[in-house]
């Protein structure tokens, strides 16, 4: 399960999880996504590589990407 908070470092949330994956979907770059949700791109990939329920989140943005024309994770 995704933690709150990992550390007092990272403070990322399931929340912005759910955004990233939300603007991945949309067709957004990682670079775009991660500096619009205050991240680093190191944290996304430890993220992706570390954390299966986000892996998940990422796949299914980018499988949905061209098959729905309106946003998966609404969340905003």
């Amino acid at each position: 399960m995704i933690k709150n908070r990992i550390s007092n470092r990272h403070k990322v949330t399931y929340l912005t999880l759910i955004n990233i994956a939300d603007d991945i979907q949309r067709n957004a770059t990682v670079t775009e996504t991660c500096r619009k949700n205050n991240i680093s791109r190191d944290t996304f990939y430890r993220y992706l590589k570390n954390e299966p329920e986000f892996t998940e989140l990422i796949i299914k943005a980018y499988k949905y990407q061209s098959e729905v024309p309106t946003p998966f994770f609404t969340t905003r």
